[in-house]
């Protein structure tokens, strides 16, 4: 069992998701607040959670929660990260991080005031396929990379907050920020960014297509889209070989290695238990445990970064949300 306490501030599907893995993996959850007592009550039976809550006050005031996992839809992420932090609890926020940059910004210069640890929920970067992936990227062997391609694209009419700009809705922030942060990753921040888009009649955005340049000539090629299913898979191209990630790319998944003449040198198609979600959690405990402030993976500062790319890129499309 882990030796931090966690406490789920909302009890919605995510935080069912990331409960399943958190108990394959014997993470702690101490806690549980909804706004609905019996929705946290149901959520604690479910997982044997001993202090339920009714409000996000009572939670992250428990004295017997050491982090918080804040999973509420992303125009809250900045007012409950802010409520956790401000209750001296480190934080684990999903993704996307906030709504803007702004808002990531004042989560950071708090959690710098308060020496407390936030990770972005980007679960994908802590999954076993993606410690393979940028152990080839970094061993060399695909020479210099040229070209990220990455799409996230799935049928979602179903789905009403999507379609909500009060919502922070639209395919960019969240479905978009899956390919955007695997590209900053193997890449770094663009030099330039260009991006178009398809507006819904509610102003958020239904498909964007996007492109990052580098200053070295390394491009990166990026599809995000709410209202029709994609390939959702990824490569990296360098000037020796490349990387063929298959569907769905941020998952735990497999991937081929192929040389500049197009042969396989390398499989990866290694299984798990449960989807993954347990890795962020285990990460982000060996950071605190190590006294670190941000995360080697992903830091506090990448995700403020971050933030400001998806800024431009909706400045670009024009997608602007009420809170702004």
């Amino acid at each position: 069992m882990s030796k931090l306490r966690w406490g789920f501030l909302s009890a919605g599907g995510i935080a069912t998701s990331v409960a399943r893995d958190f108990r394959i993996a014997g993470i702690t959850i101490q806690a549980v607040g909804a706004r609905d007592l019996a929705k946290a009550n149901e959520f604690a039976e479910k997982f044997d959670i001993p202090n339920r809550h009714q409000g996000y006050d009572a939670l992250v005031n428990d004295p017997e929660v050491d982090v918080v996992y804040v999973s509420t839809p992303h125009p809250w992420h900045h007012q409950h990260a802010l409520l956790a932090l401000n209750a001296g609890k480190h934080v684990l926020l999903e993704k996307p991080f906030t709504i803007n940059a702004r808002e990531a910004q004042e989560i950071k210069d708090l959690a710098t005031k308060k020496k407390l640890f936030v990770l972005e929920a980007m679960w994908s970067r802590f999954l076993p396929s993606m410690d393979a992936i940028f152990e080839v990227i970094n061993s060399g062997v695909l020479g210099e990379i040229k070209l990220v391609t990455a799409d996230h694209s799935q049928y979602l009419p179903h789905v009403p907050r999507l379609w909500k700009p009060e919502l922070g809705g639209g395919a960019l922030l969240d479905l978009g920020i899956y390919p955007v942060s695997f590209a900053v990753r193997v890449l770094g921040l663009p030099e330039k960014i260009t991006a178009k888009a398809t507006l819904t009649g509610e102003k958020v955005d239904e498909t964007t297509s996007i492109i990052f340049e580098y200053a070295n000539g390394a491009q990166a090629t990026l599809t995000t889209c709410m209202s029709a299913a994609g390939p959702v898979t990824a490569v990296v191209v360098g000037t020796f070989g490349r990387i063929e990630i298959d569907k769905s790319f941020y998952d735990q998944t497999s991937f081929k290695v192929y040389n500049q003449g197009g042969e396989v040198i390398q499989s990866y198609a290694q299984k798990i238990d449960g989807i993954g979600r347990q890795y962020q959690g285990l990460h982000l405990e060996k950071c605190v445990a190590e006294g670190l402030l941000e995360s080697p993976v992903l830091s506090i500062t990448e995700s403020v970064e971050i933030m400001k790319v998806m800024d431009g890129l909706r400045a670009q499309i024009g997608v602007k949300y009420p809170t702004e």
